[in-house]
Formats: structure tokens, C-alpha cells, sequence
């Protein structure tokens, strides 16, 4: 078994420090999008990299695998229903050939991919997948799009983007899902103390977000009660070779 090296790159993220709120306001992933990881892994061993509090390893479990979640924050492990175990994409803490699909639930974005398909490669077994599931705000709305600016949340969907791999994988199969989820001006406002940028700011840039979304939302485009915030859910699939 390696030994977990924590990184900065992905340790920096500080997600730890709001573990409920993540769980609250992120979505869940769509019913296609999980349909389309489990039909393509090859048996039910699961690590979820960059688990954060499960929302991606709980629906996987419900689903019946045996789903181990790794997080470089064992704060942000807390909330997670599932067997957890520190670590990053770079270095997972189990044995070769070992398990066979490794996921990263908003987390590819936040690892060294070269080091992490490698390690991927090592605790997979032959035809063993790696899937990566990107929940972002459709701002294919322009309304969207203002709210994404506001909270600094960079949701840029690119219909010809694949996370680079290796060789060693088969091609990139694509998933693309449209979703909304129903929220209320206090939940946009968790939605964006989740995100890296909130994270990293003091209090004067916090205040700044709430005052531009309730500028935004309650006077330029009044959003009444409740809002349908539009996602989209992307989600790629690759074998290892046998």
C-alpha cells in the first residue's frame, strides 16, 4: 500500500473548512450520469477521489458499490457515509490492481493529472475505468452566466474538452446531462460560500457577493421566491487497457 502524500495543489482547496455547506447547497449528480458510471465499471470496488462529504460516494453506494472515499482533508470526510481513508489522486492508499473504477467528483480540476493517471493505472484492474463527473451552472443562459461572474465560480462548458490520460487508456467517452436544481436567494448565496474563491477571501470580498447577487437577483432580474438554477452534469468515462 502507498502512503498518502498530500499535495498543495488539491490540499489547498479548503473545502474542509465548510463540509455541511457543501453537502447543503452543491447539487447531486443525475440519475443518467450515475447510470453511466456503473454500467461501465467492470465490478463494484470504488474509490472516490476527492469525496469531500459524499455526494457522489453515497449515490454510488446506494447503487450497490462498495465505494472507499478518499480526501486529502479528513474534516471534509465527516459527512461521508462511506468507508474513508486520507489521500489524494497522486497517491491513492491502496494495493496494485485492486480496485475497478476510480471517480473524481469535481475534484479532476484540483489534481496533478499526469501523476494521478498513473496512479489511477496502478490500483486499477485490467478494463477498470476512471470517471470524472463535472457538475457546472449552464451559463449557456446569460442570466446564469451573470450569477456564475458574481460568486466567481468560472463554469465554462466546452463541448470538446477530455481530461487528457494516458496511453494506457481506451478513448473518452462523453456524457452530457441538463439538470436544474430549485433554490432560494439564501441558497445561492451557500452555493457561492462553497466555492474556492469565497474560500479564499476575507470578509469585505464576502459582503461584496452577497450585495451583487441580491442587486442582481431581487432588482435587475427579480427572482421572486424560488429559482430553477440550470446545471449541467458532464461525465467521462476511459478503460484501462487489458
Amino acid at each position: 500500500m502507498v502512503q498518502p502524500k498530500i499535495t498543495n495543489r488539491l490540499h489547498g482547496r479548503n473545502f474542509g473548512q465548510s463540509p455541511h455547506a457543501y453537502d447543503q447547497f452543491r447539487p447531486g449528480y443525475p440519475d443518467e450520469a450515475l447510470d453511466f458510471c456503473v454500467n461501465a465499471t467492470p465490478g463494484p470496488r470504488v474509490i472516490d477521489v476527492g469525496a469531500g462529504s459524499g455526494k457522489l460516494s453515497s449515490a454510488l453506494s446506494d447503487r450497490g458499490l462498495n465505494v472507499v472515499a478518499i480526501d486529502p482533508d479528513s474534516s471534509a470526510l465527516e459527512l461521508n457515509p462511506c468507508r474513508s481513508l486520507v489521500g489524494t489522486g497522486e497517491n491513492i492508499p491502496v494495493a496494485d490492481a485492486s480496485v475497478d473504477m476510480v471517480t473524481f467528483a469535481q475534484s479532476w480540476h484540483w489534481v496533478d493529472a499526469e501523476l494521478t493517471v498513473k496512479e489511477c493505472a496502478r490500483v486499477l484492474v485490467p478494463g477498470g475505468v476512471v470517471a470524472i463527473l463535472i457538475n457546472q451552472l449552464n451559463v449557456s443562459h446569460d442570466w446564469v452566466m451573470r450569477i456564475a461572474r458574481i460568486i466567481h465560480a468560472g463554469d465554462v462548458y466546452r463541448e470538446e474538452w477530455r481530461p487528457k490520460l494516458s496511453d494506457a487508456f481506451g478513448d473518452v467517452e462523453a456524457h452530457v446531462r441538463t439538470f436544474k436544481q430549485e433554490v432560494t436567494f439564501d441558497d445561492v448565496v451557500g452555493l457561492a460560500s462553497t466555492r474556492s474563491y469565497w474560500l479564499r477571501s476575507g470578509q469585505h470580498q464576502r459582503d461584496r457577493i452577497v450585495s451583487n447577487l441580491r442587486d442582481y437577483l431581487f432588482r435587475e432580474n427579480p427572482m421572486g421566491e424560488k429559482l430553477q438554477l440550470p446545471y449541467v452534469c458532464l461525465t467521462y468515462v476511459a478503460r484501462l487497457n487489458e
